[in-house]
């Protein structure tokens, strides 16, 4: 069985806080990366209609914004 929260290690919690946060770090190159193959993409010629809802602006915004939420929480507090 799992420990609880309130009993587990505190070093362990901080291990997961940053893996979150790199995780969050991810997300957001692949959403930038998502938007400049996109802006590529229309500068080289009109995509197609798939391509354009796939490797959209929209889709690139949606996975910067969960990188965001998942880098930007806090950090977990400490016992005293």
């Amino acid at each position: 069985m799992p420990p609880s929260s309130s009993t587990a290690d505190p070093f362990e919690a901080y291990s997961r806080y940053r893996r979150r946060v790199r995780y969050g770090q991810v997300l957001m190159v692949v959403g930038a990366t998502i938007a400049l193959v996109h802006l590529v993409l229309h500068l080289a010629g009109s995509p197609s209609g798939w391509t354009d809802l796939a490797a959209g602006y929209p889709v690139a915004g949606l996975v910067f914004m969960a990188g965001v939420w998942l880098a930007g929480q806090t950090e977990p507090k400490r016992k005293k």
